[in-house]
């Protein structure tokens, strides 16, 4: 696959995202798993390739409040996720961010820190955005964002989300620029 590197990582990097991304990846099965999607809010419709072609043509390729990158692992050479960044509000400057690493031989914790923080770098440094914000179903999800990412625990929603029979709370969390702008040099040995 021929890939257009957005932001250039370590192990991976961040790729612009097209149709052709998706006849030649695995993208739109991921959230027909329902492994892949037990704690995230899909898996209630089935996916086509089709649906995924509509979804990146109406939410994607046509949104100017979302950017959306596929996460490409480049010693495989495979694209194995994607990470967003969603709800863009230039007025209030924050936006929220969104992953999923489909792939599972690639779900693994370095990976999904090192896509965070390549995003997380475009929302505060080139977007100068002031705060990131997300959510889980899972409190661990919430903790290891705090720990490993220098996120805050912002709250729960109690109850928020129908998903595997039951009522699940969503744990949310955020960071500012403050923030990330002490973590910075660790992360990237500026």
């Amino acid at each position: 696959m021929n890939v257009d590197i957005f932001i250039s990582g370590k192990e991976i990097d961040l790729i612009c995202l097209d149709e052709s991304t998706i006849e030649h990846t695995n993208w739109y099965k991921w959230f027909n798993d329902e492994e892949t999607t037990k704690f995230m809010q899909r898996h209630y419709y089935p996916n086509s390739k089709q649906n995924q072609i509509d979804f990146y043509r109406d939410s994607i390729a046509k949104n100017p409040s979302r950017v959306q990158l596929g996460i490409y692992h480049k010693k495989a050479q495979i694209m194995i996720g994607t990470i967003s960044l969603n709800n863009i509000d230039f007025i209030n400057s924050n936006c929220e961010v969104s992953l999923v690493i489909g792939e599972k031989e690639f779900q693994n914790l370095r990976n999904l820190v090192e896509a965070h923080k390549l995003i997380i770098r475009h929302a505060f440094e080139t977007m100068n955005l002031h705060r990131v914000y997300g959510g889980s179903l899972i409190k661990e999800i919430d903790l290891l964002f705090c720990r490993a990412l220098g996120y805050s625990s912002e709250g729960c929603l109690k109850q928020q989300v129908y998903k595997n029979g039951e009522y699940l709370d969503v744990y949310l969390f955020g960071i500012l620029r403050e923030k990330y702008l002490q973590l910075r040099n660790n992360w990237f040995k500026i």
